[in-house]
């Protein structure tokens, strides 16, 4: 379940801040920290807080509406939310500016390394007159990029544990039953794993064994993933990169390729993610890799997303999405073609929107993915409301309010407060 983080400029930010939460924890079923505002700032207490967290978010609000300077002065005088920031930058977690209502972020030149961070980053504003619009366009993007993040976690833990046991026969030991799986176990125990794997690339780069010390760097690179040393990370997948190119293993390299540009793309770094996704699309489609086509298309479309080229995200989604036909991935095109009618709603291309949904809710239907099933009826409703066809559009809402009540799951709620907000239109 992921955790948010909420920093509040002013205490009546804190407020907001309880406001927001409230609805993530809903929409999004996620866990929230609100530190109180008037508490005693604590470096270790905010260091424990933000270690497991996803997100930063930032609620910016002026005390004094006025006064369009106080923001800015309190901000930039604010010891507490430079260090959260900081903290959040040591982690490579997410961090989301929001402003309320007249709230400014300050001149970039004129703030410490801390906020010009903060400022690099994509903001929203939540206007009061103006909520319940903007709240559902943080709404958007926040799960937009906790699935993203989500995505890249399954993919760089995946193969620890095969990797673990291909070390462990370098070394000659035997396997214990309780084998070291990163996604059950303990930091402490991931901690004592590196020391393992670190001893094992040593003794690999000793005897010249070129293949266990790739193994060695990607058991490396994947537990520092999963402990959300990002930058680590990326050293031993670069490193194991370099040694899977000599060795000739193109399908290795292909995969550390998207391990590489997933990285830089939660970090931040969208330009060096989208070379990295090139570089990928390069080498799948010249060795015949049908496989690492479709993910090149698929993180480069997502490159495109967050620079806001929405049309060439949808272009490289489609080619992602005739990849993944061809390889009869079905959970796969499920999730292409979602994303491909979102953007294509972004757009206000609302008949291409409709054409993918409707295509998506054959496959969920057909995985019996009731979740996803329910999710498109009502962003269907939403699509065919807008062209006016309500007949159409509310027996979507009447098949998933119905669903809704047979499954009763902790995602039911936000979707039944989705439904009635189409049946009051």
């Amino acid at each position: 379940m992921p955790l948010i983080y909420f920093s509040s400029s002013t205490l009546s930010a804190e407020t907001i801040s309880n406001k927001i939460a409230s609805q993530i924890q809903s929409y999004l079923e996620a866990q929230y920290i609100i530190p109180s505002y008037d508490q005693e700032f604590s470096k270790q207490k905010i260091r424990e807080n933000m270690e497991s967290c996803d997100v930063l978010i930032v609620v910016c609000a002026d005390p004094y509406s006025q006064d369009e300077d106080v923001s800015a002065y309190n901000l930039i005088d604010n010891k507490r939310i430079r260090f959260e920031i900081v903290s959040a930058m040591n982690q490579d977690i997410l961090i989301i500016p929001v402003l309320i209502d007249d709230a400014k972020l300050p001149e970039k030149d004129n703030v410490p390394g801390a906020l010009k961070k903060l400022i690099d980053c994509r903001s929203h504003r939540l206007r009061t007159i103006f909520w319940d619009e903007d709240l559902e366009d943080l709404l958007e993007h926040l799960d937009e990029e906790l699935s993203f993040i989500k995505e890249v976690q399954e993919k760089l833990t995946d193969s620890v544990e095969v990797n673990y046991q291909r070390l462990a026969e370098l070394d000659g030991r035997h396997l214990q039953k309780d084998k070291v799986d990163l996604e059950s176990s303990d930091f402490m125990q991931v901690r004592k794993m590196i020391e393992a794997e670190t001893i094992f690339l040593q003794k690999a780069r000793g005897i010249g064994d070129r293949s266990a010390e790739k193994n060695a760097l990607s058991a490396l690179g994947l537990a520092y993933s999963r402990l959300g040393q990002t930058r680590k990370a990326i050293q031993y997948f670069q490193e194991q990169l370099n040694v899977s190119q000599e060795l000739g293993y193109f399908e290795e390299v292909c995969g550390l390729l998207a391990n590489l540009g997933d990285a830089y793309a939660v970090s931040g770094n969208i330009d060096r993610a989208k070379s990295y996704y090139e570089e990928q699309r390069v080498l799948a489609e010249s060795k015949g890799l049908h496989t690492y086509v479709g993910t090149s298309y698929n993180g480069l479309g997502f490159v495109f997303v967050k620079q806001d080229k929405i049309e060439q995200a949808i272009d490289c989604y489609l080619k992602a999405l005739e990849s993944y036909r061809e390889l009869k991935d079905h959970d796969k095109q499920l999730e292409l073609l979602v994303g491909i009618g979102l953007n294509y709603r972004k757009l206000e291309h609302w008949e291409k929107a409709i054409e993918c949904l409707e295509q998506a809710l054959k496959i969920a239907k057909y995985i019996e993915n009731r979740k996803e099933e329910i999710h498109i009826r009502v962003d269907l409703a939403e699509a065919l409301f807008k062209l006016e066809k309500q007949d159409l559009a509310i027996a979507q809402i009447d098949q998933a309010e119905e669903d809704l009540k047979i499954i009763q799951t902790p995602w039911s709620a936000s979707l039944m407060r989705r439904i009635e907000l189409l049946q009051n239109l």
